[in-house]
């Protein structure tokens, strides 16, 4: 699979592996896939995992929506293997025990990969990093583990604060320039 990436992709692939071989225990890192539907971005996730586990590092690749958790080896939404409620809510908290089975496969992981990530709501990735620090009990980003996030910006709608009407929330999204925001 490596081999059939492109330049770009595997230019990712390489500084993601290269970032995992040189992280240590009590700092993480963190990097987003920016990529247009069709950009090869789930082939660069499936590629990383098999990488990864094809070396003995055990990843958990995630999805915020179904369909997009197809297409990931294990099939997993995000809110499978964290237990976030549904609807998560600013107050919500994963319900993983940490003396249970579930906590234990989450602490052996070491790479986490979600995609479809701008579209969660942002309350999913806070519950999750303040889970994951209390679990690996160290206070630095999602508790040191690599955390691969990716999607598409460019999906997401811009917010019109008190827009009124459906004609000014049309005319905000077409009129907005926000081309040098991508």
């Amino acid at each position: 699979m490596y081999a059939m990436l492109n330049q770009d992709q595997r230019s990712a692939a390489d500084a993601i592996r290269a970032a995992h071989h040189k992280q240590s225990t009590t700092a993480g890192s963190c990097f987003f896939i920016d990529g247009r539907g069709g950009t090869g971005t789930t082939y660069l996730y499936n590629t990383l995992y098999d990488l990864f586990m094809g070396q003995g590092v055990y990843v958990m690749p995630v999805a915020w929506t179904g369909i997009a958790a197809s297409l990931l080896p294990e099939e997993r939404t995000a809110h499978s293997p964290f237990k976030l409620p549904v609807p998560i809510l600013e107050t919500s908290a994963s319900s993983i025990r940490s003396n249970s089975m579930e906590a234990e496969q989450i602490r052996k992981t070491e790479v986490f990969i979600w995609d479809e990530e701008p579209i969660a709501p942002s309350y999913a990735l806070k519950a999750i990093d303040i889970f994951l620090r209390d679990l690996m009990n160290i206070n630095v980003p999602f508790g040191g583990k690599m955390m691969i996030l990716g999607g598409d910006f460019r999906q997401v709608l811009p917010i019109c604060n008190h827009s009124g009407t459906s004609y000014k929330y049309v005319e905000k999204l077409f009129n907005d320039d926000r081309s040098d925001q991508w």
